[in-house]
């Protein structure tokens, strides 16, 4: 039984080492890739404009969505660093209870304690759903003019959820987690 384990891990040896060029990471650390600034936890609440999935009905319509919140951030070697809270207004061409949202966009306007903001545009959100609870894939970048992380692009990850899919009164708020990646 040992020689088969022993023989197995050897076997698997070539592949375990290729793992993180599958997975996307460098096999060696790139001096000249992205530099990571921040990493960014945004907790949110919001409203839809227009119930999402009222009557019952799962059409994909366009809404807004309108958030606020709370964002944290630590720094490189995860020391905290920026805290704040933020607003953003969210477009969505087809949104509904259950299916595929691509090409959401969103301005979010972080209010830093300091007093100073910062404005992050994300481009692109890819959205997919069921019964209103969605996973979040983001990528956008801080404008030039923000007072923290500005130029950074965002790579974002998230999670929302909101109730009343498949309601009469339809899906009217959601609650979402956000954490973003900032990278120069």
């Amino acid at each position: 039984m040992k020689i088969a384990v022993r023989g197995a891990l050897l076997a698997a040896a070539p592949l375990l080492a290729a793992a993180p060029l599958l997975a996307g990471a460098p096999a060696q650390a790139d001096p000249s890739g992205p530099t990571t600034d921040a990493t960014c936890v945004l907790d949110a609440h919001g409203v839809f404009a227009t119930a999402v999935g009222a009557g019952g009905t799962d059409l994909p319509l366009p809404d807004t969505l309108a958030m606020t919140g709370t964002m944290r951030c630590v720094d490189a070697a995860g020391a905290p660093a920026d805290t704040g809270t933020f607003e953003r207004t969210v477009t969505m061409p087809a949104t509904e209870c259950t299916g595929d949202e691509h090409g959401d966009t969103s301005t979010t306007t972080v209010h830093w304690t300091d007093g100073s903001s910062s404005t992050f545009r994300f481009d692109r959100t890819d959205v997919i759903k069921v019964n209103g609870t969605a996973s979040l894939v983001v990528t956008g970048v801080v404008t030039a003019d923000s007072a923290r992380y500005a130029g950074d692009t965002v790579n974002a990850l998230g999670t929302s959820t909101g109730t009343g899919c498949g309601t009469p009164a339809g899906e009217t708020t959601v609650d979402s987690t956000l954490v973003l990646r900032l990278t120069h």
